[in-house]
Formats: structure tokens, sequence, C-alpha cells
């Protein structure tokens, strides 16, 4: 799925936790933690290989779509949380929600395009994760889901007064809160 998707799916889990914005954020950011590896395709525009988007195909579902990036957030988040245990939980649960994301709906254009998940990586590629029957990355399968996962946002957003736009700005979000307040005030 594409990072906006994985972003809302893990903020929606954030907001309906018992956390404040700090956790809500480090929340959010565990399930947005897998996808650091595909800056990797940063390498590739830099130094062009002639073989496509080579390091992104190499390093993309590598890196961080593993164990071990899950263990090295959920360490940083114990460390820095206000809710510890909850923020840490909810993080390793977000971030296997994106891995699942990815599992059923992160294929290329073609039949044989399918993404992998190397769990155990770097220390075995014994437990490598993949599913046959996975949806493209524009198939309507993922559009169906953002689109839920943007409603979601609407509702949760319109009910407890914040978005996940306080992630980048506390201005941004309360004007999109009032304004979503304003335009529905007859709906929830």
């Amino acid at each position: 799925m594409n990072p906006i998707t994985h972003m809302v799916i893990s903020w929606n889990t954030a907001a309906v936790s018992p956390v404040e914005k700090r956790d809500r954020i480090l929340i959010t950011l565990g399930g947005m933690i897998p996808d650091i590896d595909g800056l990797s395709i940063l390498a590739d525009l830099v130094f062009p290989s002639g073989y496509g988007w080579f390091y992104y195909h190499k390093y993309h579902h590598y890196l961080a779509h593993n164990i071990t990036a899950i263990i090295v957030w959920v360490l940083f988040v114990l460390l820095i949380a206000k809710r510890k245990v909850v923020t840490a939980f909810l993080s390793f649960i977000v971030f296997h929600l994106h891995l699942l994301c990815d599992i059923v709906g992160a294929r290329g254009p073609r039949e044989c395009d399918i993404w992998t998940i190397p769990y155990l990586s770097p220390f075995s590629s014994a437990l490598t994760l993949s599913w046959k029957q996975q949806w493209e990355l524009n198939g309507w399968q993922n559009f169906v889901i953002t689109i839920i996962m943007f409603a979601i946002v609407f509702i949760i957003s319109w009910k407890k007064g914040y978005s996940p736009l306080e992630i980048f700005s506390a201005k941004m979000d309360k004007l999109f809160v009032q304004t979503l307040r304003q335009r529905f005030t007859h709906y929830c």
C-alpha cells in the first residue's frame, strides 16, 4: 500500500487509543517506519545503474520491513513515550499492520512483481513472507481501504478535535477540525 494509507491506518489506531499527542505521533510513525527503506530510490536518482530502479528493488522491503526495525523502534518508543507500554505495544501492532498491508496489497503491474518481506532479516532468510494473490499497488482494493480509512479520519477528527495534521502543524490541525465541525455540524 502507499505511505499515505499506512499513515492513516496507523493514526486511526493511535487516535482511538488512550494516549496523548506525542504518543499518537510515535504510534503513527511506527506504522510508517518500514517505508523508510523506500528512500533507497534516492540512490537510483543520484547513482543511476542502467538497470532501472536497482537500489529501490534491492533494498525496499528489505532494510526496514523486518523484526530488527521494529525492535529498534519499540526500544526507542520505550525511552521517550509518556505511556510507554501502551505506545510501544501499539507501535508494534501498527508496524505489523503495515507488513500485512504490504503482503496483501503491494504488487507491481505484472503478476510476477510480488513483493516479499524478509521478516527475520538480517539474522536469517528462513522466514520470507509473501502472498501469491497480492493485489496491485494501484488496485481497487487499496483505493477502497484508503477511502474507508480517510472516512474514519474525518469521524475521529470531528469527534475528538484533532487530526493527522497534528503531526505536522498544530495550526493546520486546528483549522482542519474547525472547518470540519462547521461544515458537518448536524452529522455526528
